[in-house]
């Protein structure tokens, strides 16, 4: 963004932060101890259950939709709200009946305070947005610190509400789902408690304070709390009451805790289900003894199975814990790619109805190897943050919906919840919908990197927020491993005491922490590393001293235009037991919405609120843009890339003159019957035949042989062949519909044409010098050369020039940094004068070939610095009837440095928008990401491209023939490339314009349509975070020469 524009929002936020707190308050306020003692997990806060909800009767428990029980309330609509940006000014009665609220506004709950429009939104990656001096967060920070004046914002929120009459005489609760980051409750005028931990289920007992009729809820907001030292993840900050609140009954003697395991024989046939129950006696009198009964039903609701147990008498405030098994003789087995849900329905005397959907699954590993219901499994995803650009945090569940669409769609079986416990409904829906989870713990201090890892005060958060993790989610079948937190420290005494304690309620799955490292001193269950290179995980799969199964939590960061090499991954996934897989980072554009300057809305990255700190462009990074497209020009094309690499069935040509093909089916669990497969046959991309291949029943996992019967009978002369292969659907999932395109795959045909007839060129061609230039014209068209710099200054067509101003063919080696290119090629780029070269004319020459041709030569010579230099011959033969064929010699001086690419670059009237091409499309694609892009014949608006919200050089194709540029009322101009294919791109921005704005809003108007034509492009590689494109997708400076023709119609 501009100065002039970063200083306008800065003036709008102080005068909105201004009148917002104009509405309020009591100044001089105390600041409350609570929030600022790390060793306080919360008062009179309920222990960590099992996400449940007591039902009114059967048919409610066996569709088991919490918010849908005739005993459950939802607190969620508008409240009164009152912000201020320190607590010493936050009203500090307002709970008290008799405070009037009625001047405040109201703000939705769910959401995000910021997103409303109060506060600063902050985005760090890492490192904090207040003084770093634990365990005080009221600390005065340096003065451009955001903080220094909203030093601790307060959120006041109050509702009223009514409890059901029938609700009397029973259990009341009420569950905050999210809150960030801490809070103080108090009902009816009288305090009720105090929570920290944003993300995990916050829950009180509300029966003594409620009363008939109306009752008054207040909840009091901190932004920063104990907790800010442990939730410093790489997203938006962004606080309030974000989740659901949610207010409920159950009867004084309550089944408060379950746990559900399933077990599997030595066969994987058989089934236990173990049911263990923790039943409390909340009333103030002994209790009957109660009889539990665990009843298992399928998804039809027939009865499968049953099972009781009986207690004894119990005591007032006290409760017993109660267990069942039942044997299941072969129920359908639960995985991400069959997620068979039955439902257990649990019952107590006192006539309390609670339910579960389960799955049957094991995950053991054995050796090396991770495995569910014995059999090798690979996890293929992303890690995702709870975050949509519009609405921040406070994710609904239709948009969970959506991101679990676009995440089966693009062939992933896994997600990470990067890096908290996630909305509860969350879990509940990868049970649905099939995914394997790692399950990741609110827990992250890397701004404080080791410093917490030994510190005695801060051990039982850390310990709280796993063990919290681990009671919330235990019984759903998608959870295979739990995580105890992201980047903060290593093996150490607080993370290892929190490892034990997980361990110690659940002993069915394992525990990930990347920081324990590789090898003998990792204390977890598995081994792992970030952002390394495919080869670094294929020596480590070999790595004869490994003992455990190796988990990338983090890979390949997709920030801006990046995301190389992802199917060479997959391939190392593919081909290594010992790798069980990996996730993303990450799956969406974490972009935030700011609109407030209406004439200036942005998706703000780091900085686009002004806020300070901030971690600038590294919150841009996600496999699919901030709206969720998965086609169109708005896809990102990281997602067919993802797609492509991590789809399930792979098909190679194993004989192309007879069409026979291979099959390899790398689903787990399921056959490819579930698949139609087809083929077509494309000429120079015109489909000119297409088929069904047949699958058979019994085609399981593993490999298996095919036949296509094409024939090509007359191949046309210099035409081009490709075979594609396509799996679709063939009936409606839950997350796609009949015909969904799974897996494809496209071959190019070893056919052999005849050649091109050569067309002889009769049109004579005129040649007129003078000093300062040379004009070469046949019929309908003229190219002019300026003989002082060597350059093609004029090319006109029907008498319209197609060149901008300075337009020329010129060399042109570097572009407009992806924000992956800064900490290494970038660099060398400016260090070289590579962005800012100077042109000389070396050499000009002039002959007449014949009547139909003229050869014009050019040597240039372009200067960059620390003696890098670069001489560029170009040779143009022009013909007769408008064909230019251009020989290009390029020669460096100095350092062999890295390039963004060896071509020539042309500004042409910005009417030439349209492009067609036959090459790798529709989407973008470079020399490391483009396995999913098909070589196809393809249009495209030069101004209807995938647009990254920080301008940057986008928009390549790789391995083009031809390429024609063309436009309304204008002639055409058609570059082909001679031997090599070549990389072409079409913006309505040069490098230069593109490279220094921060927003794609303050682009200035296009002026040309700016053609890039390419020999070799440099890969995109993940560099921000992650490796630089492999050598064999970099470019550098050494001798190269190319070839390509203009032809004018």
């Amino acid at each position: 963004m501009k100065k002039n524009a970063f200083l306008l929002l800065i003036l709008v936020s102080i005068f909105f932060i201004n009148d917002i707190e104009a509405q309020t308050t009591v100044a001089g306020a105390s600041i409350p101890p609570e929030i600022e003692n790390p060793e306080l997990l919360g008062i009179n806060k309920e222990p960590y259950h099992a996400t449940l909800m007591p039902y009114g009767n059967l048919k409610e428990a066996l569709v088991a939709k919490r918010h849908a029980s005739s005993f459950c309330q939802s607190l969620n609509g508008e409240w009164r709200f009152n912000w201020v940006s320190t607590p010493e000014k936050r009203p500090v009665d307002f709970y008290k009946s008799d405070y009037d609220v009625s001047g405040w506004k109201e703000i939705a709950v769910p959401s995000n305070w910021e997103v409303k429009g109060y506060g600063t939104p902050f985005y760090r990656n890492l490192g904090y947005t207040i003084k770093k001096d634990f365990p005080h967060v009221m600390s005065e920070p340096e003065k451009w610190y955001t903080s220094y004046n909203e030093r601790n914002p307060v959120g006041s929120y109050r509702r009223e509400f009514t409890v059901p009459a029938e609700w009397e005489g029973r259990r009341n609760f009420i569950t905050f789902d999210g809150v960030d980051s801490a809070f103080f409750l108090w009902v009816n005028g009288k305090k009720v408690g105090f929570s920290v931990n944003s993300r995990n289920a916050a829950e009180f007992d509300l029966t003594k304070y409620l009363k008939p009729g109306k009752n008054m809820i207040a909840v009091e907001v901190y932004q920063y709390s104990s907790g800010t030292w442990l939730e410093d993840q790489d997203m938006w900050r962004l606080h309030g009451i974000f989740r659901n609140v949610t207010l409920w009954s159950a009867p004084q003697v309550h089944i408060r805790d379950f746990f559900v395991k399933t077990d599997l024989d030595k066969d994987y046939k058989d089934a236990t289900l173990d049911v263990s129950a923790k039943i409390k006696n909340y009333s103030d009198k002994t209790g009957k003894a109660q009889t539990f009964t665990a009843t298992l039903y399928d998804k039809e609701g027939k009865e499968i199975a049953k099972a009781s147990a009986n207690g004894s008498a119990l005591k007032s405030n006290t409760e017993q814990l109660l267990s069942v098994k039942i044997k299941v003789a072969n129920p359908l087995k639960w995985t991400a790619e069959t997620p068979n849900l039955y439902t257990v329905v649990l019952t107590s005397s006192e006539g309390e109805i609670l339910s579960s959907k389960i799955g049957f699954r094991k995950v053991e590993i054995k050796g090396r190897v991770f495995m569910a219901n014995g059999v090798p499994i690979k996890l293929k995803g992303v890690n995702r943050h709870e975050h949509w650009s519009d609405v921040g945090h406070a994710v609904t569940e239709e948009q969970m919906i959506r991101d679990l669409e676009v995440i089966k769609q693009g062939n992933c079986n896994h997600i990470r919840t990067s890096h908290y416990s996630n909305d509860p409904r969350w879990y509940e829906l990868c049970d649905e919908w099939g995914i394997w989870l790692v399950a990741e713990a609110n827990m992250e201090y890397h701004g404080y990197d080791t410093r917490f890892d030994e510190e005695p005060t801060i051990k039982a958060a850390i310990i709280d927020r796993n063990v919290a993790n681990v009671e919330n989610f235990k019984n759903h079948p998608s959870v295979i491993i739990w995580s105890l937190g992201n980047e903060g420290g290593g093996i150490s005494t607080n993370l290892k005491a929190a490892m034990t304690e997980v361990k110690k309620i659940d002993d069915t799955r394992f525990v990930h922490y990347e920081r324990f490292g590789t090898g003998k001193n990792n204390p977890s269950d598995l081994d792992g590393r970030m952002y390394g290179t495919a080869e670094d995980y294929a020596r480590i799969a070999q790595d004869k001293n490994l003992t455990k199964p190796f988990y990338i939590c983090e890979f390949v960061h997709a920030m801006f235009n990046s995301m190389g090499s992802l199917d060479e991954y997959s391939r190392v996934f593919d081909e290594n037991p010992e790798i069980l897989g990996g996730a993303i980072w990450e799956f969406q554009d974490q972009a935030l919405w700011n609109r407030r300057d209406p004439n200036h809305p942005i998706l703000a990255y780091g900085g686009g609120f002004g806020e300070n700190p901030n971690d600038h462009y590294f919150i841009h990074k996600g496999v699919i843009s901030y709206d969720r497209a998965t086609g169109g020009k708005n896809v990102k094309p990281h997602y067919p890339e993802m797609k492509k690499a991590f789809q399930w069935i792979d098909t190679k040509l194993a004989d192309p003159v007879s069409g026979g093909i291979q099959i390899k089916n790398k689903y787990q669990f399921i056959s490819l019957d579930g698949f139609d497969a087809t083929w077509s046959l494309t000429e120079n991309g015109q489909e000119i035949d297409n088929g069904k291949i047949r699958i058979r029943p019994t085609w399981g996992k593993g490999n298996f042989t095919g036949n296509i019967s094409y024939k090509i009978e007359h191949p046309k002369a210099g035409a081009e062949y490709y075979l594609r292969v396509s799996y679709k659907l063939k009936e409606k999932t839950l997350w796609a519909d009949k015909g969904f395109e799974v897996a494809t795959e496209q071959f190019k045909l070893p056919v052999n044409t005849p050649p091109a007839e050569e067309i002889k060129v009769t049109q004579p061609v005129k040649l007129v010098q003078n000093s300062q230039s040379a004009i070469v014209s046949g019929k309908d068209f003229s190219v002019s050369f300026d003989k002082k710099t060597g350059f093609m200054s004029q090319l006109t067509k029907n008498g319209i020039n197609l060149l901008t101003v300075d337009g020329a063919p010129k060399l042109h080696l570097w572009r407009a940094s992806h924000r992956n290119d800064d900490d290494w090629a970038y660099r060398q780029w400016e260090k070289y004068g590579v962005t800012a070269l100077q042109y000389k004319l070396v050499d000009f020459k002039v002959e007449i070939i014949d009547k139909v041709s003229v050869k014009i030569t050019a040597t240039t010579k372009a200067d960059g610095k620390e003696g890098f230099g670069v001489y560029h011959t170009a040779t143009y033969l022009v013909k007769g009837d408008g064909l230019i064929k251009v020989d290009n010699d390029v020669q460096f001086v100095g350092f062999r440095i890295n390039l963004a690419r060896i071509g020539v670059r042309m500004l042409l009237d910005k009417k030439l928008d349209r492009m067609s091409f036959f090459g790798r499309g529709p989407f973008e694609n470079y020399s490391d990401r483009k396995s999913s892009a098909e070589v196809g014949l393809y249009e495209l608006g030069v101004n209807e491209q995938y647009e990254y919200e920080k301008p940057m050089e986008r928009g390549n194709h790789e391995d083009v023939s031809w390429a024609k540029l063309s436009g309304k009322d204008m002639p055409s101009l058609i570059v082909k490339s001679d031997d090599k294919l070549m990389q072409v791109a079409a913006l309505p921005h040069t490098d230069e314009q593109m490279h220094p704005v921060e927003y794609k809003i303050d682009l200035p108007a296009s002026t040309s349509t700016v053609f890039c034509l390419s020999t070799k492009t440099l890969g995109v590689g993940s560099a921000s975070c992650g490796p630089k494109p492999l050598e064999e997708y970099q470019v550098f400076a050494v001798p190269t020469s190319f070839t390509y023709t203009i032809n004018l119609f």
